[in-house]
């Protein structure tokens, strides 16, 4: 008799943790997906977020169904995602001035695909093999001096979204006007709040509430200034996005003629780059999902789900996703047990940006740049700040010249610098241990 009631509530506790973790993830996601198709992309945002969306979702499922841990979450990852979204932008400036906008947009989407692919198969290979934990071999002070670049670019993106400008080209006119001024502070204000507060109290609380605070000071401060919805959907401080569109139908076969094989050639060390620091990354989530749940995983097979899964996304035009600690431990927490709690917030990824498009294009870019500005300090805290307590003076320094060249020469000089004092370090460890 008490069966019914009690898969009753079961049902109900299954359903909102789904939506609740599905709703957290959209709005990140979201983030990325203004982060990438920002700047000389940013006509194609609409089609860009159900291209990231759709991604996110079709990752979730298969993660979820195949990975060994009842109620692990899959998304993208703030690190990868800065990386591809300066490799895209890179592309995009290799390409010649009579390139079309579909020449320009499939060559994009080919860019990250391909770098799904191929980490997929990495990844893959790593877990058949069972060499999961020899990206331990990588230093801790390279793989912080990435983060660490990393997080540096995420802060710039996140500058593109708010000022709508370069971070190096900002000047005293650029907040001549009240309604970019408000904007911008939003941003501020929202990302500062996340740095502090998420250290104190319980992480996805603290950015649940932050975010539905920050969207009404927003319009509350556009009632107060007196500017109209229609003057911020046209200063670009909203998303402005009528239609949500999915990227998924754009490639077929007939689309291969119009990719530029050179403009992608030319960011092989980006995407080798990316697959490493993703292995790096799942391993270290697998790792801290073990000793918070206090259950063994097994990392080789971690591997396998998340490369399939990605293999699978590259081949058919999605981003990289893989497994997320801070979603998976989000979902726990809140009583999700099964693998079907994590099928429903991979729903919400589609039906909720479909049942609120009209709605999508008042959504306030300055708390999108606002996550990914938190997200960007939160990288240079920890290996600006916290690290220097952890580390070596020798891994210190290196970590800071890592991010201090990418911030002054060049993010790809960077990454060759970083991989030269791996390769030097590696081969030191090699001798001293013969």
């Amino acid at each position: 008799m008490h069966t019914i009631p009690l898969l009753h509530k079961n049902s109900v506790s299954t359903l909102s943790v789904g939506i609740t973790t599905g709703i957290l993830g959209v709005l990140f996601d979201l983030s990325f997906a203004a982060l990438i198709f920002s700047n000389s992309l940013s006509d194609y945002l609409s089609a860009g977020i159900g291209f990231v969306l759709f991604s996110a979702a079709a990752a979730r499922i298969m993660v979820a169904l195949m990975s060994s841990f009842p109620g692990m979450v899959s998304d993208l990852a703030a690190i990868p995602t800065a990386i591809l979204s300066w490799s895209t932008g890179m592309v995009v400036r290799e390409l010649p001035p009579t390139a079309s906008s579909e020449e320009l947009l499939i060559t994009v989407i080919v860019t990250i695909a391909l770098t799904s692919l191929l980490t997929g198969l990495f990844l893959w290979t790593l877990g058949e093999l069972k060499l999961g934990n020899i990206v331990r071999l990588l230093p801790d002070s390279v793989v912080g001096g990435f983060v660490a670049s990393s997080g540096l670019l995420l802060i710039k993106g996140a500058f593109d979204i708010l000022i709508k400008q370069p971070l190096g080209s900002l000047s005293l006119q650029s907040f001549s006007q009240p309604e970019v001024l408000i904007h911008c502070a939003l941003g501020l204000l929202l990302a500062l709040y996340l740095v502090v507060m998420t250290r104190r109290y319980h992480q996805s609380v603290v950015i649940v509430t932050s975010l539905f605070g920050a969207i009404a000071l927003f319009y509350g401060s556009l009632s107060l200034s007196g500017i109209s919805l229609a003057q911020v959907n046209t200063q670009g401080l909203t998303l402005g996005i009528p239609t949500l569109q999915t990227t998924w139908q754009v490639l077929n076969w007939s689309d291969l003629l119009q990719i530029n094989w050179r403009a992608i050639g030319s960011q092989w060390m980006c995407s080798g780059t990316v697959s490493v620091l993703t292995a790096v990354l799942l391993l270290m989530n697998v790792k801290g999902m073990e000793v918070a749940m206090s259950k063994d995983i097994d990392i080789n097979y971690e591997l396998k789900v998340a490369g399939s899964a990605n293999v699978l996304l590259g081949m058919g035009g999605g981003i990289l996703a893989f497994h997320s600690m801070g979603g998976s431990m989000l979902m726990h927490r809140l009583g999700g047990r099964s693998r079907w709690v994590t099928v429903i917030g991979a729903a919400t990824f589609v039906l909720l940006p479909l049942a609120l498009s009209p709605w999508l294009t008042y959504f306030p870019t300055s708390i999108l740049g606002g996550l990914l500005l938190y997200l960007g300090l939160s990288c240079l805290y920890e290996w600006v700040c916290r690290a220097r307590k952890k580390m070596s003076s020798v891994d210190y320094c290196i970590v800071q010249l890592i991010w201090v060249v990418s911030g002054i020469v060049g993010f790809l000089q960077a990454l060759a610098l970083g991989w030269a004092i791996a390769v030097m370090l590696l081969l030191h460890q090699w001798l001293t241990r013969k």
